[in-house]
């Protein structure tokens, strides 16, 4: 269930954004504004906690005025807005009191609609670096969204991206000085390859980068032709990306990421982001408690595997004392199953388990070759049946009985899979309890919910809540998707026309309800660590 990982994702990596289209700001929530108010907007420059206040009056004056500004589109009402602006207006103090050629600003996209419109600002936040006054070719905003990333990310724009190395001291000062560095080793500075390795420091902002074209550097760390080395602190200590013909930035990044991390990794906040955007989509979770020895010994164990399996598998520990109960939430799991394994594939969101307890290093290795080979299943999530899960007008499905349930060769069976802390799910609760009553006591039609938090099944993906699917009685096993309108009615309409909508007028649709469905974006915006689970997917 992809829709799941990405929002664990989100809440550890602040990564999410509201679509313009689907947000669900009224009219009431969208602030106006009269002539009288329009007229006031002169060309001064007012400043909300350090950070600059444009309109359409003096958007230009702050591009002509500041070499580097950092613009964030936003609307009152979107709550990942609200959720970025305290880390927004911080990094805009730490630029400020640096006397830093960087500033940054914002724009009410709700009332500045011409703006807007000129920048093509489709969901909010949007974040546009303007440089050297220029309007047009801004650069999209793509660090992350905390205060310390919005710094780094915009110094290391505003360059240099890689310190040029001068002499031996100069490369073990800086080698010395962080946890990992790279240094590209290059005959001359005005080359393709040079350019290609600039491009990708401005990339990856939370590692050094260095470059160096000096014989007396190259023979220090023994680098005999153009090459870029990463060095670590930790594992292996250095590693060699050799440049043959021409330095490609995906494979240079891909090098990075993959070689930026420990062999075995510690799950926290500050790493969460590297671990969920590394190259590697097979990603081993050793859930282990610190405290036990018997786990320590397990850890061990995981360790000696890692290097087996490095640039195939990511090995992460987690500590289910260390306060991530979401994640072992999202794994069907508790603090008492330590030590178990969770291996997740982040590209098709299979997951597969293996007990921790017992196990030697040759059951590790063969399970993890085994999910490489595609010869170990996956493991589906499921919470119990509830005795009474048919006792009521809407049926209970979860991931141990959803088969006998939806498959049912004699039932009409229509499902709704939500999310406990879902907005709109919320919102179609009642209406959903109602059409239960209704067909209560119908022979044929059966209306049912599943938590998809709690449960999986291998059918689909879903990739939105409330998803809502349709399962017409036979031997053909089909599933419809239902994309109507969310009301008793339509759901009757579509019911008694065995999955299928009557055809209607335009001015009979309500689009805004079709596309309010939440859908997370992969691309995305801020999300608290501490979210009250209240975000949906059009707000995603």
């Amino acid at each position: 269930m992809k829709s799941q990982w990405l929002l664990l994702c989100l809440a550890l990596s602040s990564t999410a954004s509201t679509n313009a289209d689907e947000a669900h700001g009224t009219e009431e929530d969208s602030p106006k504004h009269t002539e009288e108010e329009n007229k006031e907007k002169t060309h001064d420059i007012l400043e909300d906690k350090d950070v600059m206040v444009l309109h359409v009056n003096n958007f230009a004056r702050a591009l002509s005025e500041n070499k580097y500004l950092l613009v964030e589109f936003y609307a009152p009402w979107c709550s990942h807005c609200r959720a970025l602006e305290p880390e927004y207006s911080q990094a805009a103090g730490i630029l400020k009191n640096e006397t830093s050629e960087i500033r940054l600003a914002k724009v009410d996209a709700t009332e500045e609609k011409e703006l807007a419109a000129e920048f093509g600002v489709d969901s909010f936040p949007i974040l546009k670096l303007f440089e050297d006054g220029k309007r047009e070719n801004a650069t999209d905003f793509t660090g992350k969204r905390n205060a310390k990333g919005i710094v780094q990310w915009l110094k290391r724009r505003a360059g240099p991206a890689a310190t040029f190395l001068g002499t031996e001291q100069d490369a073990q000062e800086l080698i010395d000085a962080h946890s990992v560095v790279v240094i590209g080793f290059f005959t001359h500075l005005s080359n393709d390859d040079v350019k290609v390795f600039y491009e990708t420091a401005m990339e990856i902002t939370d590692v050094t980068f260095g470059i160096t074209t000096l014989p007396e550097v190259f023979k220090k760390y023994s680098v005999a032709n153009t090459a870029v080395v990463l060095f670590k602190q930790f594992d292996e200590g250095r590693v060699e990306f050799e440049i043959s013909k021409k330095l490609e930035k995906n494979e240079l990044t891909t090098f990075i990421m993959n070689n930026s991390l420990e062999l075995v990794i510690e799950f926290s906040e500050e790493n969460a982001d590297k671990i969920f955007g590394s190259k590697i989509h097979n990603h081993i979770l050793l859930f282990m408690n610190s405290t036990e020895e018997s786990h320590v010994q397990i850890l061990n164990t995981f360790r000696g595997g890692a290097l087996d399996f490095k640039g195939k598998i990511l090995f992460v520990v987690i500590d289910v004392n260390a306060g991530f109960s979401h994640v072992l939430k999202y794994f069907g799991l508790t603090e008492d199953d330590a030590p178990t394994f969770r291996l997740i594939n982040t590209d098709t969101l299979k997951k597969y388990a293996l007990d921790g307890k017992g196990l030697t290093a040759e059951h590790l290795h063969a399970f993890f070759q085994g999910v490489l080979d595609g010869t170990v299943k996956p493991h589906m999530m499921s919470q119990e049946i509830p005795e009474d899960w048919d006792k009521n007008p809407v049926k209970v499905v979860v991931g141990k009985n959803f088969e006998r349930v939806a498959f049912d060769e004699t039932k009409n069976v229509f499902i709704e899979f939500y999310a406990p802390w879902c907005g709109h799910c919320k919102e179609l609760e009642p209406i959903w309890q109602k059409l239960g009553e209704k067909y209560k006591d119908h022979e044929s039609i059966i209306i049912a919910k599943m938590d998809s938090t709690a449960n999986e099944v291998d059918s689909f993906d879903v990739s939105g809540f409330p998803t809502i699917k349709y399962f017409p009685a036979g031997s053909e096993r089909k599933i419809v998707d239902y994309n109507g309108n969310r009301d008793l009615e339509t759901f009757s309409r579509f019911l008694e026309h065995e999955g299928q909508l009557p055809e209607e007028s335009d001015e009979e649709i309500d689009e805004e309800d079709v596309e309010d469905e939440e859908k997370v974006s992969e691309e995305s915006t801020v999300v608290d660590l501490k979210q009250d689970n209240e975000t949906t997917k059009d707000e995603l």
